[in-house]
């Protein structure tokens, strides 16, 4: 089996197809938007059988490795295949970074592929869970007003400093940067009017919720997440009010299902999604190795 690195769009077109082929297996996300940034193709590397895309593996700026791959040919060798590659990547980052940083995976609790392969090569299983939430489109969505003076609007391009700003201040880490912020509106799937804003009576930037949509097995789903509210204007109900505000937009072009997803971590962000009938479906838990 062949390796190599991204070479064209061709290779891509090969990933896309491979996704799509696996429907709601898929394990990868963000692709689209990911895919976009120089530094997360740097960090890419394919496997070939013949002409056939057998797997895929990348990492993102985070130290997440995520990887796809034809089911019919994947095997011990291919998994650890793809892990050693990650381990090297994750040490030539640290190298140029002068750093010391794990490399993270993730996987299903009842994962019986992903799981042995990830303990048989060293990864140690850290307290974070990612919880998946989900409901039907058609169930009754409440209503919510928005205090005086706020007003719910969809972002403009060059606002994109203030919505990174306002992301790093909602979550508390540097984890989004132009650079991100840019790819996801320029991702193919990218819907401008439901890249939603809360905006001050000062005309700043409040709280935020970006949705999207894809067809999923047939089926048309809509995501309403990230979603964070600035430090200074939380207690205020801006979180639920855009969600809400969120999921009637996407209700409008026919969605059938909703799905939203946090961390384990993220308290309020589950009070609220159970608040607006959404249900847990499912988690995933996270694994760390010192590489």
């Amino acid at each position: 089996m062949k390796t190599s690195s991204i070479q064209s769009e061709t290779d891509i077109t090969a990933m896309k197809q491979l996704i799509k082929s696996l429907g709601g297996q898929a394990s990868v996300v963000d692709f689209e938007e990911l895919i976009l940034m120089d530094s997360v193709r740097a960090a890419t590397r394919l496997w070939w059988e013949g002409d056939t895309l057998a797997a895929f593996a990348y990492i993102d700026d985070y130290n997440n490795l995520y990887f796809e791959y034809e089911p019919s040919l994947f095997n011990d060798d291919l998994g650890s295949a793809i892990v050693a590659w990650g381990v090297e990547c994750m040490q030539s980052r640290n190298r140029e970074m002068n750093s010391s940083d794990p490399l993270d995976v993730s996987c299903s609790a009842n994962d019986k592929l992903h799981l042995p392969l990830f303990l048989k090569h060293g990864f140690e299983q850290t307290p974070i869970r990612s919880l998946a939430y989900k409901r039907s489109a058609s169930l009754p969505i409440p209503e919510a007003a928005l205090p005086q003076g706020f007003s719910i609007r969809s972002i403009k391009r060059d606002e994109v400093e203030q919505a990174v700003a306002l992301h790093q201040a909602a979550f508390g880490t540097d984890q989004m940067t132009v650079e991100r912020r840019l790819a996801i509106m320029d991702a193919p799937d990218y819907v401008p009017d439901l890249d939603l804003v809360v905006a001050a009576p000062d005309g700043g930037l409040a709280a935020f919720c970006i949705c999207g949509m894809e067809e999923v097995d047939g089926k048309l789903i809509g995501y309403t997440d990230p979603i964070g509210a600035h430090p200074a204007f939380r207690g205020k109900g801006l979180a639920k009010a855009v969600t809400i505000h969120a999921m009637r937009e996407l209700v409008k072009r026919g969605v059938v299902e909703l799905e939203l997803g946090t961390s384990s971590e993220n308290t309020p962000m589950q009070r609220l999604a159970e608040s607006l009938g959404f249900e847990k479906v499912s988690e995933k838990i996270w694994f760390s190795k010192k590489v």
